[in-house]
């Protein structure tokens, strides 16, 4: 009764054998895998593999309990037969499958291998397989039996892989990147004067990564100009990818002046009449002879410049029609030895010139700055009578960089005033012309520093040292150095350092004129007296 429903538990054998494959324990010995269908019955516990070296007869049995596979390690050299038989929870197995088989008489089977390498920039990207194989070798380096590796290359490479199986047969495939050679680099430069001072210098490179010019680095290819004083070689190296580099050069020669540099222009002045400005002014004392003037013109109480270094030839007076408006000019002198310093600078106007306001002065509410002044009087022509004022306010004495505001007919302006110093003036204007104006006012708002003291300076060689005092009852945060090139102006440095009250840089021949201001919170103080230096 039992055995009739238990038959229900045999199972089929459909793929007794999987896989087989050479065990790395020993090469005598052989791993199979026997795999069949799992019963649909609700008495089926567990599965027996039954297995031996003769048809229907079994040795060997292994208990693969609710698993359809089972992994078998045998001796190689016979046929191996095989059945399963399913149980129940009483131990008790029903009729045995199909039989399957397994011929483990034959050899190890042969190992194949694969190898592939591409070239990617400097570096060989090579992949490899294998099948049946133990172990692997590339140009002699024991590798992983499949992989990819990078492999920087500067020459064409070949990649062997050598693959054993377990009985010692080998496989054998090669794989090969092409390199081409990076051309060397190649470089070509000139330079040749373009006049007295000034090189142009000219390169091209090929075959290169990176140039530098006597130690500067510089692009592939171009052109730039470079002022000289003396004979002078530019060397190019250019270099390649690889690091190869090729070196060039080449020299202008410049002779020495014929004539000392030319002393700077004395008495600059200027005519107005109408609209027409005409500039004149005399040559220097000392110094070589001049072979031309630089004129520089801009716009009084601002750093514009109308013409810069404006060449007029070798003259010493010329003239100009300008429109309304107040300017200041100066001069300087040239020849084959260079440029020399500035002429005096001098202030002028084009326009009638109106009556000053009067009596401008300034009260302080905290740090709102209230500024009152008088009308300017006229003397009953229209022409004379002011219709606007004009405020002016700068970092400066004569400035007008910070704002230039017109007020209309009013009599007072109050405005905050952020940190810092600042340098106001008024002015009166109608459209006939606008009145000089009046003395600066210092607006300095509550808690900013004093005024440094005792400024001195003194110049070894090319170095410009200053040493100051500071000021007196005030918080000090730092200190600002202004240098212009000419009284007031900050033309030519604004630079702000620490809280020493001495200064050393390196400056080049001119002429300077030097104040230094403290700074807090609340922004900058008064300038300190001007020094100049030559």
């Amino acid at each position: 009764m039992l055995r009739h429903s238990y038959a229900g538990l045999v199972g089929a054998l459909a793929v007794a054998l999987i896989t087989v494959s050479a065990s790395t324990a020993s090469a005598q010995t052989t791993t199979v895998t026997a795999a069949w269908d799992r019963n649909t019955d609700a008495l089926t516990a567990g599965y027996v593999v039954h297995y031996g070296t003769s048809p229907g007869t079994y040795q060997w049995s292994y208990d693969a309990g609710s698993q359809v596979s089972a992994q078998l390690t045998l001796n190689r050299g016979s046929i191996y037969y095989f059945v399963v038989r399913a149980y129940n929870t009483s131990a008790q197995q029903g009729p045995p499958s199909n039989e399957a088989t397994i011929d483990l008489r034959t050899t190890t089977a042969a190992p194949t291998a694969q190898i592939t390498a591409t070239l990617q920039g400097t570096n060989a990207i090579v992949s490899w397989q294998t099948t049946n194989a133990t172990s692997a070798t590339i140009n002699g380096a024991t590798v992983a039996l499949s992989g990819t590796s990078t492999v920087p290359v500067t020459a064409t490479a070949t990649f062997t892989i050598v693959a054993r199986n377990a009985a010692g047969t080998t496989a054998t495939q090669s794989a090969t990147v092409t390199v081409t050679p990076v051309p060397a680099p190649t470089a070509t430069i000139t330079a040749s004067l373009q006049n007295s001072t000034t090189a142009l210098v000219s390169w091209q490179t090929a075959n290169a990564v990176s140039a530098t010019i006597n130690g500067v680095g510089v692009s592939l290819t171009g052109s730039a100009s470079v002022a000289v004083a003396t004979t002078t070689t530019f060397t190019i190296i250019a270099t390649s990818s690889t690091g190869a580099t090729v070196t060039r050069s080449a020299t202008v020669t410049v002779a020495p002046p014929t004539s000392p540099l030319p002393g700077a222009p004395t008495n600059m002045t200027v005519a107005v009449s109408g609209s027409r400005a005409t500039f004149a002014w005399q040559l220097a004392a000392t110094g070589g002879a001049p072979t031309g003037y630089l004129i520089d013109l801009g716009l009084s109480g601002t750093t514009q410049m109308l013409a810069s270094g404006y060449n007029v030839g070798n003259i010493t007076s010329v003239a100009a029609d300008l429109p309304r408006g107040r300017y200041h000019a100066r001069v300087r002198a040239t020849n084959a030895a260079g440029t020399s310093g500035y002429s005096n600078l001098f202030q002028f106007k084009i326009g009638r010139t109106l009556v000053s306001p009067r009596g401008f002065t300034v009260t302080w509410i905290g740090t709102t700055a209230v500024m009152s002044w008088t009308a300017a009087s006229a003397d009953g022509a229209i022409e004379d009578v002011p219709t606007n004022y004009v405020l002016e306010a700068g970092t400066a004495p004569g400035l007008a960089d910070v704002a230039t505001v017109k007020l209309g007919r009013v009599t007072s302006f109050s405005a905050p005033i952020p940190s810092g110093t600042y340098y106001v003036r008024l002015r009166a204007e109608n459209d006939y012309g606008d009145s000089d104006p009046t003395p600066d006012l210092v607006l300095v708002p509550p808690g900013a520093p004093g005024a440094p003291n005792t400024l001195v300076a003194s110049r070894v060689n090319s170095t410009v040292n200053l040493r100051w005092n500071a000021p007196a009852g005030s918080s000090v945060g730092g200190y600002i150095i202004e240098a212009g090139s000419a009284p007031g102006l900050s033309d030519l440095a604004r630079v702000q350092v620490g809280t020493a009250t001495t200064f050393s840089a390196q400056a080049p021949v001119g002429t300077y004129y030097i104040r230094v201001r403290a700074v807090n919170g609340r922004g900058p103080g008064l300038p300190s007296n001007e020094v100049l230096v030559r």
